[in-house]
């Protein structure tokens, strides 16, 4: 289990964790709505503007016929010019494994997130016949572990997060576990220094699902640079879209830290389509100038829900580098008098694209679907993605904010 202690000690490396709020020096210093500097003191927020609670506190609805929060249509992301290099794959293979650590062997451009998945579960210990899957998040490894011939074991989350939680995979792991899937949901990665012991003791293999993690990182470790195998599924709205739409899987980014099996890999796997390999080298060239506009948003957003009853803003760990792959709120359900179907209509009707951000639970075990106080259960009814890209400004966020604040009057 040599690679499992290898990650226990990187992800360590930086002291004891548990506190949730911003971490000093990962979003800085960010500006107000008319210029101003506000910066965020350790684990907390700056109060919200009381302009933003008042303004329009007699508002009708617009889904009862009222003016909507936004007029007009959501921007659309900024497009890319594709990468003009000669072997686009072989350099995005290449710096992408630099941007984790890792060596340029270690990467290879597939055709699908389906492909992808494949091949990751390749490295499951032999002989046994269980996967973990988080019970949220992961419909997407689903197919992979069946058609692999596994069974596919869901496991508790985290109840800020949706992240597969220590105490969730030790309850189902058994000496039948092969492999645990991790997933980084919108961009939050899990509390790898309390998975990764259940995993060791487990003589288990921990394999990352990344899709929506690209630049997220735990206590410094690059989300993909972790465990045994890693997917980086490409396509809309993910920060790597390759110019793949919203439900496509037209390609991939697998990582192995498995020499033979990533040799094994090129010389029988489906390559990626040179089209989306040149998309998605230019995405990843301007990731960080991406991924910064994301957070920055992000923090508007933040910065502006703060206070309110009814809804809990983005969770973040300290350690967390987030990936900011959509923003998610969650709804306070015991105070929320309305259905996640009845607001998502409500903000929609607003001008606010905004979706249910977790599919069903994976859980179908009585002693999971029974307890409607479970992760998997609530969060599911709760939570809300808004997508993030570089063609938004804090206006847009400021608009936002308004739209739940008016939807939340309603709802309480």
């Amino acid at each position: 289990m040599g690679d499992i202690d290898g990650a226990l000690a990187q992800v360590q490396q930086h002291g004891p964790s548990g506190h949730r709020g911003y971490a000093p020096g990962r979003l800085g210093s960010r500006c107000g709505r008319h210029g101003a500097p506000v910066r965020s003191p350790f684990g907390r927020l700056p109060e919200v503007r009381g302009d933003l609670l008042t303004n329009d506190i007699a508002a009708p609805l617009a889904i009862d016929g009222g003016e909507p929060a936004r007029l007009g249509t959501w921007p659309e992301p900024t497009s890319v010019a594709p990468a003009t290099d000669a072997d686009p794959v072989r350099a995005l293979e290449a710096e992408f494994a630099a941007g984790l650590g890792l060596d340029a062997s270690t990467v290879i451009a597939l055709a699908s997130g389906a492909e992808a998945r494949r091949w990751a579960l390749q490295v499951a210990v032999a002989g046994r016949h269980e996967v973990v899957l988080p019970a949220l998040g992961a419909t997407s490894w689903v197919a992979a572990v069946e058609a692999a011939g596994l069974t596919v074991v869901p496991a508790e989350g985290d109840a800020d997060t949706a992240a597969i939680s220590a105490r969730g995979f030790s309850t189902v792991a058994t000496p039948e576990t092969a492999a645990v899937v991790v997933a980084y949901p919108f961009g939050h990665a899990p509390v790898l220094e309390t998975v990764l012991p259940v995993a060791r003791e487990r003589a288990c293999t921990l394999i990352e699902e990344c899709s929506e993690a690209v630049g997220a990182s735990y206590r410094g470790a690059p989300a993909g640079s972790i465990g045994r195998a890693a997917v980086f599924a490409l396509g809309a709205p993910h920060l790597l879209s390759g110019g793949i739409e919203v439900g496509g899987d037209g390609g991939a980014l697998l990582v192995l830290r498995d020499e033979t099996l990533a040799a094994r890999v090129r010389a029988e796997g489906v390559p990626i389509a040179e089209a989306v390999a040149r998309v998605a080298l230019a995405e990843w060239r301007g990731s960080e100038d991406a991924l910064r506009a994301r957070r920055e948003l992000a923090w508007e957003l933040t910065f502006n829900l703060r206070g309110m009853r009814g809804v809990a803003s983005m969770s973040h760990g300290r350690w967390i580098h987030h990936g900011y792959d959509r923003y998610v709120f969650r709804l306070r359900s015991m105070l929320w008098k309305r259905s996640l179907e009845e607001t998502l209509a409500a903000l929609q009707a607003e001008g606010m694209p905004v979706e249910a951000a977790l599919g069903p639970s994976l859980a179908t075990d009585a002693s999971m679907t029974d307890d409607r106080t479970l992760a998997a259960n609530r969060l599911p009814r709760e939570m809300i993605a808004l997508p993030l890209h570089v063609g938004l400004t804090s206006k847009d966020m400021d608009l936002v904010a308004q739209a739940i604040r008016k939807v939340e009057r309603w709802a309480l």
